[in-house]
């Protein structure tokens, strides 16, 4: 790749995390009830770091370094902006959302780029893997949180991740059997989110 073409996926993807992440703290404070859980949750920033990569237009190694990247400057921006306001924020890089963020950053940018693919294929397995994040974390807001938050955003995550699978099926997909495996994908994966977030990460992390 040239350097310029480089340097330009670099800029987009970090523009868009850090313009996502400074703006977080003031969505949580200022944000209606019933949505103000998507400067809370792990989908919507999720979607921000497909959106930043998609738009570099970066691809293979590169974007799956720039979605570690972008999930990175969003919390590292979020914290920066939450300490100036008068909130420190005290995870910094030692905590649960960077290990996720290398962990689950590689797949989040892969995604992004899968989305220009030419394979159907691929594409059925970019719009599955977030859209699964929507869906599971809807669920956990619904059944673990219900208490504490609106339900509204929570539908509203799993509405969208149905949606997202339903547009790029129209536009991308097409065939019913893609169709319905980037579905069957997409639901599976959220029911996956939902076990790993409640049970597997609090049992990993609980010493941090």
């Amino acid at each position: 790749m040239p350097l310029r073409r480089f340097l330009a996926a670099v800029a987009v993807t970090l523009a868009v995390a850090v313009a996502a992440g400074a703006l977080t703290p003031f969505g949580q404070q200022y944000l209606p009830e019933e949505v103000s859980s998507v400067a809370n949750a792990s989908g919507s920033w999720t979607m921000v770091a497909l959106l930043a990569v998609y738009l570099s237009r970066a691809r293979g190694v590169l974007a799956a370094v720039l979605g570690v990247a972008a999930l990175l400057a969003l919390d590292v921006t979020y914290g920066a902006v939450s300490s100036a306001r008068g909130y420190p924020y005290s995870a910094g890089l030692d905590s649960m959302w960077t290990y996720i963020a290398i962990v689950a950053g590689p797949l989040v940018g892969l995604c992004a780029s899968w989305l220009r693919s030419a394979s159907p294929r691929l594409v059925a397995v970019a719009v599955a893997v977030p859209s699964a994040v929507l869906v599971g974390e809807g669920l956990y807001g619904l059944i673990q949180v219900a208490d504490t938050t609106s339900p509204v955003y929570w539908w509203l995550e799993i509405a969208g991740g149905v949606a997202f699978v339903a547009v790029v099926s129209v536009r991308m997909l097409r065939t019913p059997p893609l169709i319905a495996a980037a579905g069957a994908l997409a639901l599976a994966g959220g029911a996956l989110y939902y076990v790993v977030y409640t049970r597997v990460l609090p049992a990993v992390f609980s010493g941090l």
